[in-house]
């Protein structure tokens, strides 16, 4: 009789110690949390939003332009981001905490708001594994508190701001031919008139009497200078 009381109280026991896990009650974040209107039209409204999921190392697993949507994963998430649930045993009622194999996934969905805006929305998803005591593990869907979708809208404003279609810069013109370093040279002045002068007398064309005496006898143009002597008497 005390083994079967024994064993009875074992098995109460272990009721007892078996835990209890109770399902996340916070209420998911409103979509004004979860969306934000950026002054950009959708081509360059999807650029920031991939410079966002760039610079926060997010692993994308699928993407479609043509229907806005993005799909990626990020890195392991805290109570701060959802809430797991609660669990109850026999030491008492505590928080459930994400496993390091929990996991968040964020669905980026991107619409045209008119010509010159967009819609960006984000969508978390957060999961992990929950450890009851006496109980195998079980995966949980954990609740978003909205804090990080809030960041990464806030993430995306200011990408919005630094997102510009690229400026094209004007042809260079080609450079114009470089200007002779030849001086054009001026016409030469045109030559002096020379005056006509007088012709200074030539001592050829001197008469006879303007031949000095020293010089007399002597043929000048052909004609003798020598003075015309009388003739020798006859013999």
């Amino acid at each position: 009789m005390i083994g079967v009381k024994l064993s009875i109280l074992g098995v109460i026991a272990a009721l007892f110690a078996t835990g209890c896990f109770y399902p996340p009650v916070t209420q998911p974040p409103p979509d004004e949390q979860q969306e934000v209107v950026i002054p950009l039209p959708y081509d360059l409204a999807w650029d920031a939003v991939n410079a966002v999921i760039t610079q926060n190392a997010f692993h994308v697993q699928a993407q479609d332009m043509t229907n806005g949507i993005i799909e990626a994963v990020g890195p392991r998430f805290t109570l701060h981001d959802a809430d797991c649930g609660k669990i109850k045993s026999i030491a008492g009622t505590y928080t459930a905490e994400p496993e390091l194999n929990s996991s968040s996934v964020y669905n980026f969905l991107v619409r045209p708001r008119g010509p010159e805006a967009s819609i960006v929305k984000v969508r978390a998803t957060f999961n992990s594994s929950v450890k009851v005591p006496l109980r195998p593990a079980t995966d949980v869907d954990c609740v978003s508190h909205g804090i990080q979708e809030s960041d990464l809208l806030r993430e995306v404003l200011v990408a919005a701001k630094q997102t510009h279609r690229p400026a094209f810069a004007k042809p260079i013109a080609p450079p114009q031919p470089a200007a002779s370093s030849a001086r054009v040279q001026s016409p030469a002045p045109a030559p002096a008139t020379v005056r006509s002068q007088p012709r200074p007398p030539s001592s050829i064309d001197k008469t006879q009497s303007d031949v000095p005496a020293s010089m007399r006898g002597f043929s000048l143009n052909g004609l003798s200078n020598t003075p015309k002597l009388p003739a020798p008497p006859p013999n």
